[in-house]
């Protein structure tokens, strides 16, 4: 257990057409290395279907909204940290603004109940647009809160080292070539096979590169939430991005 444990909670924001379940694992390491209570935004496959037919991460932000409410009733506290896979990371900086988003005009100005915000695989920009893989949503955070955007939250961006994008390659290097050229127009370059390092660290915040991660939980290669030692390789730059902020 980490010795410097803070009160804030966790919330872990699961990533593009996940189910909640499968970030069990993630939660029991987090709340051994962190010392903190962890809960899971409980995101089903249903919510991200909406979220392609609609082309709006609006029942999503329902889900996180209630979560987060959820958590600071019951835990008396005033700020939680948000832990945030893939797309969850997109939907939380939508989550944090201030600006009405999609059709309902909705506005949830969630940066006031935040501390921090830790992205693992999230694809922060794009030059590109588009219903698939969300870029629309990811084009939509781009432009109006770029960056480590609100000055009050902490922003911690994770990405694994894990596969270089090849064209005419083997099926990982072909599908993150893939992947890559679709968030950024280049395929053959790093990321954790399906978001590219230029995407998912995200200007402005601490920044840290975990080599050999691959980006989905898969039993068979390691993945940002596989073990108490990678988690607690990202999840202590967590803790120094809060104490440099709360010194």
């Amino acid at each position: 257990m980490s010795q410097h444990s803070g009160t804030e909670p966790i919330l872990i924001v699961g990533g593009f057409g996940s189910n909640y379940p499968q970030y069990t694992g993630l939660r029991a390491y987090l709340q051994e290395v962190s010392g903190r209570h962890v809960a899971i935004a409980p995101l089903t496959p249903l919510e991200w279907a909406g979220a392609v037919i609609g082309d709006s991460y609006s029942a999503l932000l329902r889900v996180l909204d209630r979560s987060v409410r959820a958590i600071l009733n019951e835990q008396k506290a005033h700020r939680i940290i948000l832990v945030a896979h893939s797309a969850g990371g997109v939907l939380s900086r939508i989550y944090m603004g201030n600006q009405p988003y999609g059709p309902r005009k909705l506005l949830y100005q969630g940066f006031e109940r935040i501390a921090a915000l830790a992205t693992l695989g999230t694809p922060h920009t794009t030059n590109r647009t588009g219903r698939q893989g969300g870029l629309n949503q990811i084009a939509f955070v781009q432009a109006h809160y770029p960056g480590a955007y609100w000055r009050p939250v902490r922003y911690i961006s994770v990405m694994g080292r894990g596969i270089y994008g090849v064209a005419d390659g083997p099926p990982p290097e072909r599908g993150a070539w893939q992947s890559y050229r679709l968030i950024t127009g280049e395929g053959a370059q790093w990321g954790d096979g399906v978001v590219p390092l230029e995407s998912g660290l995200l200007e402005g915040s601490r920044k840290v590169i975990m080599p050999g991660l691959r980006h989905d939980p898969r039993p068979d290669r390691p993945w940002y939430g596989s073990s108490v030692p990678i988690v607690q390789g990202w999840w202590e730059q967590v803790e120094l991005a809060l104490r440099d902020h709360s010194g």
